[in-house]
């Protein structure tokens, strides 16, 4: 998937309920996209074409809900698989703020893999979908709704990937 896949595989308001209010989607590819992918997965990240990010808050929540979506495209599905379980590893280090270690979350979502875990009121779902990277941060959303954004990340990336618009 190149940068303008990445762009159209990034979440539309709509997709994750309607009820969420968001930013403009950023793509960033080369020099720019390695800093960023490298910055959250202490790894490489070999094989990374380009990377973009959408941020959603829930309207009327002032920042109390939120959703952010990355994703990172690789040149192989092996490439995106070693990133992924770096990314992965990350989410799963203690909490700065109390040392607690986050508590695994068990997340269906049809992705390739999958590695999710709740800390506190935050969650993360690190996913593989082929080559791409995709991580859902939530904060202060419930499981049912961390795991449909999730379903709707996986979605959103095969259609692309299958040359179909995911808007249609």
């Amino acid at each position: 998937m190149d940068a303008t896949g990445l762009f159209f595989a990034l979440p539309v308001e709509a997709g994750v309920g309607g009820i969420f209010v968001g930013s403009n989607p950023v793509v960033v590819q080369e020099g720019e996209a390695l800093t960023h992918c490298s910055a959250e997965t202490k790894s490489p990240c070999a094989g990374l074409q380009a990377a973009g990010k959408k941020e959603m808050d829930a309207r009327g929540s002032t920042g109390k809900t939120r959703l952010e979506f990355t994703l990172c495209t690789f040149r192989t599905a092996q490439e995106a698989s070693r990133a992924m379980k770096d990314l992965a590893e990350q989410q799963r280090k203690p909490g700065a703020q109390d040392g607690t270690p986050p508590k695994p979350l068990t997340v269906d979502c049809g992705a390739d893999e999958t590695d999710a875990v709740q800390d506190g009121g935050r969650s993360h779902v690190v996913m593989r979908i082929g080559a791409v990277v995709a991580h859902v941060e939530a904060s202060g959303a419930e499981r049912g709704n961390v795991e449909h954004a999730a379903k709707v990340r996986v979605a959103r990336v095969k259609s692309v990937a299958a040359g179909i618009n995911p808007d249609r």
